[in-house]
């Protein structure tokens, strides 16, 4: 289980502890957890911006005072969790198309409780929804869609055969499996590879085969990528670079979102790449030097060639990047 799903799954479990053991010792509450004096506190802060509402007797509260002080646990402004928590019809319909998307990536036992859950939404909700909704996501094998869910929970790498559309060939590679999200009806897996030794999204449906390893998939502090603003979302603002993408780089279009401008006979892709922000898109080119070259900005090209000549200065002094 990640930590973040830990976490969730521990404050859950923290507010009705804490409602029937008022004035405990955080310490006490750490080793009820096992987890660290620290972590709780954390958690304690977070819980505080917790509730159904904004106001005071909304959002649960706790004597801060008592806790930094003291180390003791107070837990004020709790009652609403044990009142029954009602919905418009309009949230319910948007619960339900939430589960439905995610019943379309869950697998074994996790589709039982979300049929559970559906079912009572659904029936509380009722004649109100006008038209039955549809969540369509493209077909996987459910082998392999099982296989990375065990992988998933039980924290093992993953030994993958992935099929990249833009070279039209199969690669083998290992993974430390993070977690299953869809996006525009597909289904991805992210992962670290070992082979790349970098963050990577993998296509369910472009996966040839998987294997559980018996191997612990390690945990490389890297975290998850955010996706609350759209996976593949490009404004008017999102930076971007073109570049002429060798055909060593040509795997950079099944990651990222990319728009070719043109191919010519000789495997150059020109293409502009979009971004968070110029700094990762300076990585990002410094990351594949060789198999990348920057066409346009002129400043982006100017700093990736002088963070090349600096690096390169380690080594020597005598070796100056060539501007390309």
């Amino acid at each position: 289980m990640s930590r973040s799903r830990q976490q969730v799954v521990r404050m859950l479990a923290l507010v009705p502890y804490l409602q029937g053991n008022d004035g405990v010792p955080v310490n006490e509450v750490a080793a009820e957890f096992g987890v660290t004096p620290k972590v709780i506190r954390d958690d304690l802060r977070l819980l505080m911006y917790t509730g159904t509402g904004e106001y005071a007797g909304e959002l649960i509260d706790f004597d801060l005072t008592a806790l930094e002080q003291d180390g003791i646990v107070h837990i004020r402004d709790a009652e609403f969790m044990t009142r029954p928590l009602r919905i418009s019809a309009r949230e319910g319909i948007a619960l339900i198309v939430a589960l439905r998307t995610l019943r379309a990536s869950a697998s074994g036992l996790e589709v039982d409780v979300i049929d559970s859950a559906l079912a009572k939404l659904e029936s509380a909700v009722g004649d109100t929804v006008s038209a039955s909704v549809d969540v369509l996501l493209d077909k996987v094998d459910p082998a392999i869609h099982g296989t990375i869910v065990e992988a998933l929970t039980g924290r093992k790498r993953l030994a993958l055969t992935y099929a990249t559309a833009s070279r039209d060939e199969r690669s083998d590679r290992d993974v430390d499996p993070k977690r299953l999200f869809t996006e525009q009806g597909k289904l991805y897996l992210e992962a670290y590879c070992l082979k790349v030794e970098d963050m990577r999204f993998f296509r369910l449906d472009r996966i040839v085969s998987a294997d559980v390893l018996a191997v612990d998939a390690e945990d490389h502090d890297d975290a998850p990528r955010d996706l609350s603003e759209g996976f593949f979302t490009v404004g008017e603002e999102t930076p971007f670079v073109v570049v002429d993408l060798h055909p060593k780089a040509h795997w950079l279009t099944e990651y990222y979102q990319v728009d070719l401008v043109s191919q010519d006979d000789d495997g150059i892709w020109r293409a502009k790449i979009y971004g968070a922000d110029w700094s990762w898109l300076r990585r990002l080119v410094l990351r594949n030097a060789g198999s990348v070259s920057v066409i346009e900005p002129d400043t982006l090209r100017s700093q990736v060639v002088d963070d090349a000549r600096l690096a390169l200065q380690a080594y020597s002094d005598d070796v100056v990047p060539k501007e390309s």
